[in-house]
């Protein structure tokens, strides 16, 4: 069973002491929208695993309960930070991939950032160049949608 979320838990406004709210001056903040039904494992029972997650690597990461079918997660701290807490998230993902102990699909894993749109133009650079780049240097897909996709 849930815990009742705490007063101000959705709009991220925690108080000074809260351990949520951690942000400094110059971290940088990754938002990634990940499906309700891993959120679990990334908190872990009772929070233990964001615990863990947040005294290890000293990030503020925040899954805010949402009624919806995804969520929005937010890791902050500096850049390589950020992507060590990624690293240990995204094995997390690969659950999407398995339903009743089968896998469905390729290896491929779906993770969506949330860019801001004044951002977007820095990804998808001049004339498309910037992301046709990292797509051949990640050997990924990536898809920029203007609007949410349903």
């Amino acid at each position: 069973m849930k815990r009742e979320a705490e007063a101000g838990a959705m709009t991220g406004s925690g108080g000074p002491t809260s351990p949520h709210k951690r942000y400094r001056q110059g971290d940088d903040e990754l938002r990634l929208l990940i499906p309700s039904k891993v959120a679990g494992s990334i908190i872990g029972k009772g929070g233990q695993n964001i615990t863990k997650l947040r005294s290890q690597y000293k990030a503020s990461i925040i899954v805010p309960d949402c009624p919806g079918p995804e969520r929005v997660l937010t890791i902050s701290s500096d850049l390589p930070t950020v992507l060590q807490v990624l690293n240990e998230v995204v094995p997390n993902l690969e659950e999407t991939r398995f339903q009743n102990g089968s896998r469905h699909g390729s290896d491929e894993i779906d993770v969506r950032m949330l860019v801001h749109q004044s951002q977007a133009g820095c990804i998808i650079g001049k004339g498309g160049l910037k992301i046709k780049e990292l797509r051949e240097v990640s050997h990924s897909r990536l898809n920029n949608y203007s609007e949410l996709v349903k």
